[in-house]
């Protein structure tokens, strides 16, 4: 009986020792931040250790921040992140790709005089005049059509005489174009040039997909300076304006630099699509100074449907 009793006690004792350290044990992970999962991770964490040692133990050696960043599908130990949503960003991403799918449907439009107009208005259409033809283009233009339908503004070539066209290349060419249609009231127009090869067309989006804080660019021959690329982001998209007398609606109010000689050059998105022509500024000196405006590609597909053979 002497025995048993003695066996009792000093089982008791055992394990009341054993309560003793898991108790502490469970304080100091507490004191540490973990839990009960973060506790099951710890093994995970020792083979991952054994297997990059120097890499590891040289970065946070804080056990509680380890696992308490680990989770099923993220895994953050010492400072390296596993996660299936991390990818490589693709080179076809970046605003490069975007413009060289652009830049070789857009032409530069001169001609051989041009009849000035003056306007004090600050929300102004950017009219050429002759110093623009004396710099070697009043404007730009989209290709719409491979057999040589270019659409520009109106504006642009409303006081023009003897339209010339020249799409982008190696070797310069340039095209007497005449006029095939117009529409004054969202100030577009649409020429004919009869090239010796097909040219490539413009890829048209969806402009009604744009939202504001987008990023756009725009192409076009500030100056007489041709293939000009500009950057920025769509600022609004339901801008109605009265420019020189003429009400436009849901215009597409951007950033994006757009001077004297880039009107009828195309606003595209980051994929390449032209999403709208640029067209005006917001300007008391007639150069830009932060607001642009372009007429959304939706609103000239009706247009270009009626006239595209």
């Amino acid at each position: 009986m002497y025995r048993f009793k003695e066996f009792i006690t000093n089982y008791l004792t055992g394990l009341l020792s054993v309560l003793l350290v898991l108790n502490l044990v469970i304080i100091i992970f507490s004191s540490m931040g973990l839990g009960l999962d973060q506790l099951r991770q710890i093994q995970t964490y020792f083979v991952t250790i054994l297997n990059d040692p120097a890499h590891y133990l040289s970065r946070d050696g804080d056990i509680g921040q380890i696992t308490r960043r680990t989770t099923s599908s993220t895994t953050k130990v010492a400072g390296l992140i596993a996660s299936p949503n991390i990818e490589l960003v693709s080179s076809s991403e970046t605003f490069a790709s975007a413009v060289a799918r652009a830049r070789t449907s857009v032409v530069n439009i001169s001609c051989e005089r041009i009849t000035e107009t003056t306007d004090s208005s600050t929300l102004k259409f950017d009219d050429p005049a002759q110093d623009l033809v004396n710099f070697g283009g009043i404007g730009s233009g989209i290709i719409i059509s491979p057999k040589g339908y270019i659409l520009t503004c109106y504006h642009i070539i409303a006081q023009a005489s003897n339209i010339v066209v020249t799409p982008f290349g190696s070797v310069i060419k340039r095209y007497p174009a005449q006029v095939v249609a117009v529409d004054q009231g969202l100030n577009l127009a649409i020429l004919k040039i009869y090239p010796a090869a097909p040219l490539i067309a413009a890829t048209l989006g969806d402009s009604g997909s744009m939202e504001v804080a987008d990023s756009v660019l725009a192409i076009g021959n500030p100056f007489g300076l041709e293939q000009s690329v500009t950057h920025g982001i769509i600022s609004d998209t339901k801008r109605d304006l009265m420019i020189q007398g003429n009400i436009i609606k849901n215009m597409i109010q951007t950033d994006v630099p757009i001077n004297r000689g880039s009107s009828g050059g195309p606003l595209i998105n980051t994929n390449g699509e032209v999403i709208g022509i640029n067209m005006a500024i917001y300007s008391p000196t007639g150069v830009y100074i932060g607001v642009s405006f372009a007429l959304p590609l939706n609103q000239a597909k009706l247009l270009l449907a009626r006239n595209i053979q």
